[in-house]
């Protein structure tokens, strides 16, 4: 009895292990718009055929207010097996709310101002608030998740507003689109310090990394076009449910060009590893728009954020790990690669989910 029992005590030490080693990384967009909504250059099969070919192995095709079937979008018979297309739309409303609806099994319908106008009792501070919840509740009615798209596009969403919505447990904090104001305005906090608010005020919320695209034909740094931020995605099985069951529980990194060999995060440790190799070979891509910011030491930094935004370790170097002290609320790992070009820097991102505590 007795061995019996050190056996099964054995097998249960080594069965997270080996759930481990049964995980991938999956490289996947969530946010693309065809000629179906109107203001885009390509087809549906051509968009996802550009995914295809550059070695993503999932895409949502967000359409605005168009619920796209995968099965009614062509590609190759003889495409590789790794790679999915994940149903889904961009549930889009006035006062620029829309938010992509992920892994839905039907379409999403709009609230127009007109519905709106008629609504007597609004329980909330603003419509903002009201279409967030709406579309929240209508997209995990539909069988899906909710990610609240560019909040610091045009009138933007603050992050007092986001934090009144129960159920909407990710937003947008990098985008690829030239409009969409990721680092902040006069008007408009940055993302990363709406994302740092809502994480202090207590809010259990993931960070999404998109494109945005629109434009597949006309190439500029000043136009919306595929292959500036991705999701990598930590997960047993590609498929729509796996992806998304992994997203909804923090299993994945936003990326606008760094890539990482590991993320090891518990409530003592929080230790991250880049991969130098692929992040080089990635951002040699010639889809890719850096961040033209300050001079900077040129190489790979690692920085990990707690309460308030504030950076408890700060390190050159492609590792580091930090035993997390008592009495934070969160942790979180930005990580930045920068090099310079033409006597200015030019800086590339990785920020990984929070452990909270």
């Amino acid at each position: 009895m007795i061995k019996i029992i050190i056996i099964l005590l054995l097998l249960g030490a080594c069965a997270p292990k080996e759930k481990e080693q049964h995980l991938k990384w999956y490289k996947g967009n969530t946010h693309v718009h065809t000629t179906l909504c109107g203001h885009a250059d390509t087809h549906p099969d051509t968009v996802a055929l550009w995914y295809l070919e550059r070695d993503y192995n999932f895409l949502i095709l967000s359409e605005h207010n168009q619920f796209i079937d995968p099965e009614s979008v062509n590609l190759p018979s003889d495409r590789r097996e790794d790679f999915i297309l994940i149903p889904g739309e961009e549930v889009t409303d006035y006062k620029h709310v829309h938010t992509t609806a992920m892994n839905i099994h039907r379409e999403v319908p709009p609230h127009s101002p007109a519905e709106l106008s008629t609504i007597e009792n609004n329980p909330y501070d603003n419509y903002k608030v009201y279409l967030m919840k709406k579309h929240t509740d209508s997209i995990r009615n539909a069988g899906g998740i909710p990610i609240l798209n560019h909040p610091n596009w045009q009138s933007g969403v603050p992050a007092s507003d986001i934090q009144q919505v129960d159920g909407l447990n990710m937003i947008e904090l990098y985008n690829g689109h030239p409009d969409v104001n990721n680092w902040g305005t006069e008007k408009h906090a940055s993302m990363e310090q709406k994302w740092d608010s809502l994480l202090t005020a207590g809010r259990k919320i993931y960070a999404v990394s998109s494109d945005d695209a629109h434009s597949f034909k006309n190439w500029s740094v000043d136009v919306s076009n595929p292959g500036r931020g991705w999701v990598m995605v930590q997960s047993e099985y590609l498929t729509p449910d796996a992806i998304t069951n992994a997203m909804a529980s923090g299993n994945f990194y936003a990326s606008s060009g760094v890539i990482l060999k590991k993320i090891r995060k518990n409530s003592e440790i929080y230790e991250i590893e880049v991969d130098e190799g692929e992040t080089l070979r990635e951002i040699e891509s010639p889809f890719i728009v850096g961040y033209k910011n300050e001079k900077s030491e040129d190489g790979f930094s690692i920085e990990i954020i707690s309460d308030n935004g504030k950076v408890i370790m700060k390190k050159q170097g492609l590792s580091a790990r930090l035993e997390i002290p008592e009495g934070v609320k969160y942790v979180r790992g930005k990580i930045t690669y920068s090099r310079t070009r033409s006597s200015q820097s030019e800086q590339f991102f990785t920020w990984t989910q929070p452990v909270f505590l």
